[in-house]
């Protein structure tokens, strides 16, 4: 891994402002004041300084460790994709724009960013295949249920009473539920956890095939009276399968995206010679890496000031 030595040359870059011979350029006059390029670059350093340095050294990290790819056109033709699908620049701005994006630029600089740690994540995992058989035994199979839903809970126990005197639940859902499931006499068909409302899934997992709830159970929507009508069959064992299954569930947790790059960062020397911004990699460090370096830091001003 190459040695990072990163200064506010790079933020300055970032912002379109170095290289410039002279800072003290006038970019801006008004009667209440001139705005020069030090100016400038002093208040966007205070304002996104860390925040874009911050970018820039972990999307080199990350280049470095992937090596030549495509990842910036397939990150150019999704945006444009996903614009198109949107209606147009106006709209997909507009969308952008609810989720912090400043730009399109933004968001695909993010789509390409993501694509690069995702592909990074990938290369520095490996599933030992004791991990991947604990994961396949721990899976629950799909179960299949039927329920009807009320808003009164009273009427529920009723049907709950009737269903014990042998009504049929599948007749009482048809009758009496308010769910789009009526008319197929309550059926849900077969789904897993994580699928339903926490109240509805908790109750229908506790539960053996053939049974019912003996009492209403309360979510969002209602009252619900749940039937589990049958369990379905495991999956055989797939080996790919299910580290791609553990792959998926890996990328989704940002604890582990970031215990990525957190040795990532480790492992790459990254040096940060601005004084103001060598806070810019903090959230990348262990604990203690950083209360070392604001003591050096607070140490190194009161030296200063003493001076």
């Amino acid at each position: 891994m190459k040695k990072w030595a990163l200064s506010a040359l790079t933020f300055a870059a970032a912002a379109t402002l170095a290289g410039c011979a002279d800072n003290s350029e006038t970019v801006a006059t008004s009667t209440g004041g001139d705005v020069t390029k030090d100016e400038l670059y002093a208040a966007m350093k205070d304002y996104v300084g860390e925040e874009t340095l911050q970018r820039l050294i972990i999307v080199d990290l990350l280049e470095d460790e992937v090596g030549k790819n495509d990842f910036a056109k397939e990150a150019d033709a999704e945006a444009r994709t996903t614009m198109a699908n949107y209606g147009g620049e106006e709209q997909f701005m507009y969308i952008l724009s609810q989720s912090g994006f400043s730009s399109v630029k933004d968001y695909t600089d993010q789509l390409y960013m993501n694509k690069l740690l995702v592909d990074v994540v990938k290369s520095r995992t490996e599933f030992t295949d004791e991990e991947v058989q604990a994961y396949y035994d721990a899976i629950e199979p799909n179960l299949q249920a039927s329920h009807i839903l009320v808003d009164d809970e009273e009427l529920a126990k009723d049907l709950i009473k009737q269903l014990d005197e042998g009504a049929d639940f599948a007749e009482l859902a048809k009758e009496h539920s308010s769910d789009s499931s009526a008319e197929n006499g309550g059926e849900l068909g077969s789904f897993g956890r994580g699928r339903m409302v926490a109240e509805f899934e908790d109750a229908v997992f506790a539960l053996k095939d053939g049974e019912y709830s003996k009492e209403p159970v309360q979510s969002q929507y209602g009252f619900h009276i749940i039937k589990r009508t049958a369990t379905d069959e495991k999956e055989a064992f797939d080996a790919e399968a299910v580290k791609e299954k553990m792959m998926e569930e890996k990328l989704a947790d940002y604890t582990k995206l970031q215990e990525v790059m957190v040795s990532l960062v480790e492992e790459s020397d990254v040096k940060i010679k601005d004084e103001d911004l060598k806070g810019a990699l903090d959230s990348y460090k262990k604990t203690e890496e950083v209360e070392e370096t604001e003591s050096a830091t607070e140490e190194s001003e009161t030296e200063e000031s003493a001076e």
